[in-house]
């Protein structure tokens, strides 16, 4: 990461006679990070501030006695803080996938400021490793194997940050259109044709007496969800306490 430096001469040591001197925050060192030669760490007051690349700091400008407040080592601090959140993203994404404002919000949970949490997602948005259109597509993928609603996708999904147009569109992907077939399936899919003949409405009540009168001859729920989507009726009227007893 290489941003430009500001130039000029080099600061003045500090006058000892200053009473203000001895009470500026200072770098105190900056040297090899360990064992990983690659790296410099910097000290401020005694304390480590963080690990950076040597690449993305120039040693000759950075050195002990600099006050904290230096763009220079201001502009240092912000690529540690960049980096330390850089790697902590890459492990919230190791541990499941995540929607870009969804992994924003983590960040700043976390106590990262708006300004490094966003160009931390920006890189990453730039890198490929993180795509709001193939996190819809995966979740809907693992929802739909899972009996649910596109009521519930496109509430989940939304909840995660993914916008209503790129929900829609996935939604409406050929791939994830659930094509089932099983001798259950089958069966429940003609059971529905049957009942339809009876029952031809496709407000909420037609659709619970529907999959109540499915329910009453055996078939499971997740059964008769995928067999409603598959008619192309809607699932998610069966999403709070559907109870099949009611219809005679």
């Amino acid at each position: 990461m290489t941003r430009p430096r500001p130039h000029g001469t080099k600061p003045l040591p500090s006058d000892p006679s200053d009473p203000d001197s001895t009470n500026v925050s200072r770098v105190t060192a900056i040297r090899a990070a360990g064992d990983q030669p690659g790296l410099v760490e910097l000290e401020i007051d005694g304390v480590v501030a963080g690990v950076l690349p040597k690449a993305d700091v120039d040693l000759n400008e950075i050195t002990a006695g600099l006050p904290s407040d230096d763009p220079r080592v201001v502009e240092a601090r912000q690529a540690i803080e960049i980096r330390a959140t850089r790697m902590l993203a890459l492990d919230l994404l190791a541990r499941r996938g995540h929607a870009a404002a969804e992994l924003l919000a983590k960040l700043r949970k976390r106590e990262v400021s708006v300004l490094v949490a966003s160009l931390v997602i920006e890189e990453m948005i730039e890198d490929g490793w993180l795509d709001d259109a193939a996190f819809a597509r995966s979740r809907i993928s693992n929802w739909r194997a899972e009996g649910k609603s596109e009521a519930h996708c496109r509430q989940q999904l939304t909840k995660a940050g993914v916008s209503d147009a790129l929900i829609t569109t996935s939604l409406l992907e050929p791939a994830l259109i659930e094509q089932v077939s099983s001798p259950e399936q089958d069966a429940a899919n003609e059971s529905l044709v049957r009942i339809r003949r009876s029952i031809q409405g496709s407000d909420a009540a037609s659709i619970r007496k529907i999959a109540a009168r499915m329910a009453r001859r055996g078939f499971e729920l997740d059964t008769i969800r995928i067999a409603l989507r598959q008619c192309e009726l809607d699932d998610s009227m069966l999403d709070e306490d559907f109870d099949p007893e009611p219809d005679a």
